[in-house]
């Protein structure tokens, strides 16, 4: 399963599957979205296209935090493919509502209505 630990943040994926399944740990900002931003560009190189990011244990998510998923929303989309935003605190998920992406990715509650936002 790939993973990353990097300056208070966690991610794992997992091994297979469409969508994807990343599950973020931590804290997502200006210390780790560097880093961040290059394991999800890997996630896609090796061919996600589709991805949902459970987020249950994202404890911060900061504006520069939102770079990364920014990003990889602009990677996907171009290759058929989408992103879920689910169980995500309420502060995290606000923070995505305000800063626009709410139009670009799915928010869900669940992995499960996470996945199935993106296959339709």
């Amino acid at each position: 399963m790939p993973s990353l630990q990097s300056d208070g943040l966690t991610l794992t994926a997992a091994d297979t599957g469409n969508p994807r399944v990343v599950v973020l740990a931590g804290k997502l900002d200006a210390n780790s979205q560097i880093a961040a931003e290059r394991f999800l560009e890997d996630l896609v190189a090796t061919g996600a296209r589709r991805v949902v990011l459970e987020c249950s244990g994202l404890e911060f998510l900061s504006s520069a935090g939102v770079r990364p998923l920014l990003t990889l929303v602009k990677r996907v989309k171009p290759l058929g493919g989408g992103v879920s935003v689910c169980a995500a605190r309420p502060h995290v998920r606000q923070l995505l509502e305000f800063s626009g992406l709410k139009a670009l990715l799915s928010i869900s509650s669940t992995v499960e209505e996470g996945c199935a936002a993106l296959v339709r």
